[in-house]
């Protein structure tokens, strides 16, 4: 990343950088990990706080160990 192109590295189509996963499993895990959030807030709300919470905590876990974030910088190239 430099000062005039806000855009990381190994964000860029630049050679050296191949993600483990391929886009449709990272996009996947990604809607896997959305849903998984919003039902752990469901239940933290409405139904037991305990399960929420180990669902939105295990849901942010299972994204994480995938790489999978939202970034929209990322996607200005695309």
């Amino acid at each position: 990343m430099t000062d005039s192109d806000p855009m990381p590295e190994h964000a860029s189509d630049q050679p050296g950088y191949t993600p483990v996963f391929p886009d449709a499993v990272r996009t996947a895990i990604y809607v896997l990990g959305l849903i998984a959030s919003i039902t752990g807030l469901g239940f933290m709300c409405f139904v037991h706080p305990e399960i929420g919470g180990f669902i939105s905590t295990a849901a942010g876990a299972l994204t994480a160990g995938f790489g999978v974030a939202y970034n929209p910088v990322r996607l200005a190239g695309k």
